[in-house]
């Protein structure tokens, strides 16, 4: 009964942005985007698309060097685009950055969403994926409240191998996996102070249950196009072919 009344007495948020204000979101997010920065601010181009927790898009991104950033979602004032993320109304070939944050363990339809990332980035674009570990404290109360349906622990939480194998398989690269958070998931400021010594022990000895996996993947697919070597000409209509008669003066020759 006291356990019904604790998870009766949390609050439900509405999307992960707005989670993303309580202290334990803030510290996740400082940390992201400090871990973010170095690759950011070597990302060049001239488009950025945003997909999930667009509300902190801007804050995400202010380092990108990327000319024009913008966001896509469902619905809500914050996105600029409206649409389905497994229907990209987006050209082929057109955007350098994809970041997807929070949206692939919320989909219904991971593979489709990551075609449609493939078809829009350009050759040797960068997707950088931002999701919470499965392997870790957080993906184990997950495992035991996500019938709450309660955010942050809807959805479904991939590890870094299986999202790895599938973007082998459309032609992508990792170029690095990074480590965000050792706090335990609790929603208490002071308690999180007295268990510092936690997260220190867990940075060090248990590298791999950070509370976000962020993955980083180049597109290592070439556009081949056959190119035509300068000695060979194709003609509409055939020519006549002349019959060599070098090869008959030598032969007449010898039998002389």
């Amino acid at each position: 009964m006291r356990i019904h009344r604790l998870f009766r007495a949390k609050k439900r948020y509405a999307s992960i942005a707005e989670w993303y204000q309580t202290p334990l979101g803030q510290f996740l997010f400082d940390e992201l985007r400090e871990k973010l920065e170095p690759i950011l601010t070597t990302t060049f181009g001239y488009y950025a698309l945003q997909i999930g927790c667009v509300s902190e898009s801007q804050r995400l991104l202010e380092g990108c060097r990327v000319k024009h950033h913008f966001n896509l979602d469902r619905a809500g004032r914050a996105a600029d685009l409206h649409a389905r993320s497994a229907l990209l109304p987006v050209a082929n070939d057109s955007v350098d950055l994809v970041v997807v944050m929070h949206h692939l363990s919320e989909s219904q339809a991971p593979h489709a969403l990551l075609r449609e990332i493939s078809r829009i980035l350009i050759p040797e674009g960068r997707l950088i994926i931002v999701d919470f570990n499965p392997l870790s404290l957080w993906g184990l109360r997950h495992f035991f409240q996500s019938w709450l349906e309660q955010l942050p622990w809807t959805g479904h939480y991939y590890t870094a191998r299986r999202l790895t194998d599938w973007m082998q398989l459309l032609g992508f690269d990792r170029e690095k996996q990074l480590k965000v958070g050792y706090l335990p998931p609790l929603q208490r400021p002071g308690l999180l102070k007295h268990l510092s010594w936690l997260e220190k022990g867990m940075r060090k000895w248990l590298t791999f249950s950070s509370a976000l996996n962020v993955l980083v993947y180049d597109k290592n697919i070439t556009p081949i196009t056959p190119v035509r070597h300068r000695w060979v000409t194709r003609k509409i209509l055939p020519a006549k072919v002349t019959r060599p008669t070098v090869g008959r003066d030598m032969k007449y020759n010898r039998k002389s």
